[in-house]
């Protein structure tokens, strides 16, 4: 079993803008709002079949001020996006698209 983890930093979402970066390290729980931890659980298969958004993906979307059932339907769509598997930029852009159309509230 793998786990993947990709941190991406997103500023200034509301304006549209922002600078992202990801990296395969592990993503340390922070209280900065304004960065989000992509984090999936990825099973042995190149598949989607057992990937799952990691507990700290779900918080860093609930702490930016979605509830959990959104958060979690956020977190699973793009950890369970097969184009994501071990293509962070996708996950990134994917992500600054759910921001830009849907923001919390």
């Amino acid at each position: 079993m793998k786990t993947s983890h990709m941190t991406a930093a997103l500023l200034a979402f509301v304006m549209g803008s922002g600078a992202a970066f990801a990296a395969a390290n592990p993503s340390p729980h922070d209280s900065d709002p304004s960065k989000i931890n992509i984090s999936c659980y990825r099973g042995a298969l190149k598949t989607v079949a057992w990937d799952r958004a990691n507990s700290v993906f779900i918080e860093d979307l609930i702490q930016l001020g979605y509830s959990y059932e959104k958060a979690t339907v956020i977190a699973e769509h793009i950890c369970r996006d097969e184009y994501g598997v071990r293509n962070p930029p996708h996950q990134i852009e994917q992500l600054r698209e759910i921001l830009r159309t849907d923001p919390p509230r």
